[in-house]
């Protein structure tokens, strides 16, 4: 597993700017088609200004905070004592409740030879049902602990709880230097820490069979739903992320419906390999 913790943090925001995170209406709309059930995402900084510009792009320009980041002192204070906000490009508050991360990788929208933004991820509220994945692993990221989220690799990321997950996503321009150089305060950096892996039953043929008869079910309607359905299943069985592609093409073929084959074939091809800046798709 690429992804690992970096540093440690002490709690820092206070309750009444949590309960303002809480309180945040009118999500990011973008990259809806990654995520299915409830699953917010609020921008606090970018280079533009604008709450609802949260795209992935490479203006060059400088992050500072949005208005509704604004809104958030002790959580921009933080930001700026403890990273290099020269490199940052983006910061989102992934807001999540009984939702799912489609298994996806990211910054495949860049020109080959780029290099993709370095992705941070700090847990601010959260519990023992969140989860993340990657590749074949499933893990925590827990209170008081940095993560550098590899996300060009395959991963997700769930909460099988209806209480809030917060998560402060931060992305930075590196180049070629170390993911240590966004750190402005050295004693934050702790690779010592041991990540919380999650073991999960294997797959019984049975089980398998299971996941495969949605071909009988499958319709235009609940097609969203069984992706949902799909993308957590990796997380309480032993297999890897990839196989949520297998099944979706095995069971689009299976149904008997081609509209549905040729876009589970496209979706396939856009979570992974084949996606432009500003590129969607419609589930």
């Amino acid at each position: 597993m690429n992804s690992r913790i970096v540093g440690r943090f002490e709690p820092f925001i206070s309750e009444s700017e949590l309960q303002k995170i809480l309180n945040f209406t009118q999500d990011d709309s973008h990259y809806d088609e990654f995520r299915i059930g409830d699953w917010k995402t609020f921008v606090i900084w970018n280079d533009t200004g604008a709450d609802g510009d949260g795209v992935v792009s490479d203006r060059g320009g400088l992050a500072t905070p949005t208005s509704r980041g604004r809104g958030l002192p002790t959580l921009n204070q933080w930001i700026t004592d403890t990273f290099d906000t020269r490199r940052l490009k983006l910061v989102r508050i992934h807001s999540l409740g009984d939702g799912v991360l489609v298994p996806h990788r990211d910054f495949v929208e860049f020109d080959p030879g780029s290099h993709p933004w370095t992705r941070i991820h700090v847990p601010i509220m959260t519990n023992d049902a969140c989860l993340h994945s990657e590749d074949e692993q499933v893990f925590r990221m827990r209170a008081g602990e940095i993560w550098h989220l590899d996300a060009t690799r395959l991963h997700s990321a769930t909460n099988f709880s209806r209480a809030r997950r917060l998560n402060v996503c931060l992305d930075f321009a590196l180049g070629n230097d170390h993911v240590d150089s966004i750190f402005r305060i050295p004693n934050c950096l702790d690779p010592s820490i041991r990540s919380e892996k999650i073991d999960r039953p294997a797959m019984s043929q049975a089980f398998l069979d299971g996941i495969l008869g949605l071909s009988r079910i499958l319709t235009e309607h609940n097609y969203r739903d069984i992706v949902g359905l799909l993308s957590k299943v990796h997380f309480y069985r032993d297999v890897g992320i990839g196989h949520f592609f297998d099944w979706l093409i095995t069971i689009s073929q299976r149904s008997g419906l081609d509209a549905l084959y040729e876009k589970s074939l496209a979706y396939s091809r856009f979570l992974q390999t084949e996606r432009r800046l500003s590129e969607r798709f419609v589930l």
